[in-house]
This record gives structure tokens, sequence and C-alpha cells, in this order.
């Protein structure tokens, strides 16, 4: 969930000829909300600059600068491909993995490390029923960013599959799965 937290800027002290001091509070609204790796941070400033110097600037909801040009680099939703499909095949191959009918390692391009480690736990040791995908919905959340939900299962019994798509490097990239088995 993606929440904005919205603070009023710093009072500002004014004082007259007379010598008394005063408050004065603008009357606009800054939006705090920074992205980072790990998700939306929301952090409140407990301390508020009094000379003006350490204002809030409004920083852009997009992933935080990578430390290094090896790190994977963040990617626009325009220089990606389309979302829908990338979820489709991605979703498909999953529960191929699942299934038993593919090798995880095969997903390493699609997923992170931590994702991939999750889902080859989940492979089927045993003989298990083939699952189909029934349905499967894709909801852009911010630039970058997808959130995909999908069903899948055999004609008794219906399973769960959740997926955040993030844009790296100009592709997505599964960095979160959440499984409902």
């Amino acid at each position: 969930m993606n929440a904005l937290i919205y603070a009023w800027p710093a009072p500002q002290e004014i004082s007259d000829n007379s010598g008394t001091t005063e408050l004065e509070f603008s009357a606009s609204v800054t939006a705090l909300p920074i992205r980072t790796p790990h998700g939306l941070q929301e952090a409140l400033p407990f301390e508020w600059p009094t000379d003006g110097s350490g204002a809030l600037k409004p920083q852009s909801p997009r992933v935080s600068e990578p430390t290094s040009i090896f790190d994977p680099q963040p990617t626009a939703r325009k220089d990606l491909p389309s979302a829908q499909q990338w979820a489709m095949r991605l979703v498909h191959a999953v529960v191929e993995v699942v299934n038993g009918v593919r090798p995880a390692s095969q997903l390493t391009r699609w997923l992170t490390p931590e994702v991939l480690a999750q889902v080859q736990r989940n492979v089927a040791h045993q003989a298990m029923p083939r699952l189909n995908v029934r349905s499967i919905h894709v909801h852009e959340t911010d630039d970058g960013v997808a959130e995909v939900s999908s069903v899948f299962g055999t004609p008794n019994r219906s399973f769960a599959l959740a997926l955040r798509l993030e844009g790296f490097d100009g592709r997505w990239k599964a960095t979160t799965l959440i499984f409902g088995l």
C-alpha cells in the first residue's frame, strides 16, 4: 500500500521593530514520501530547521539513486516492455517451476536472488496434479513498479500468487513473491 504523508513547513520566526517575535505559518503543504529499494519510506522530521537552510524538499517517488554504476539501474515505465505481457510469461514460468516441469535456474534473469530461493523452496518434489493458470491481474502502482496477482490450480483446488515487479536495467524483475498454497 502506498501512502503519502503531508506536513506543514517549519514555522518562521518574524520579529518586528517593537522587539516582539511572532511565529508565521506558511499555507503551503509539503509531501514527504521517499521511495527506497525496500519500498516506501515515510519518515517524519522531528527537528524543524529554524534558519530555513534545511527546509524540506520534495523528492522523486522513484527508487533512490544506486551507489555504483554496476548496481541495477532503475528504469522508468516508458523504457520498459508491457507489464501485462511480462507478467503473463513470468507467472506461467513460475507455475511450471512449481509443477516441476521447468528448472528454477531458468528464472534467474527475471527474479531477484531472494525470490529465486523462495521459488526453489516451493518446487514440487513429489508427483502432483498439473497446475493451470486461471487469471492474471496487473496494476501499475508507480513509475516502473507493477503489482501482479494471479490464481492458478487444479479443477478442484485454487492457489494464489502475488508478485511485485520493478523496472531494472530496461526489464521487469520480480522483487517480491507471495504464494497462497
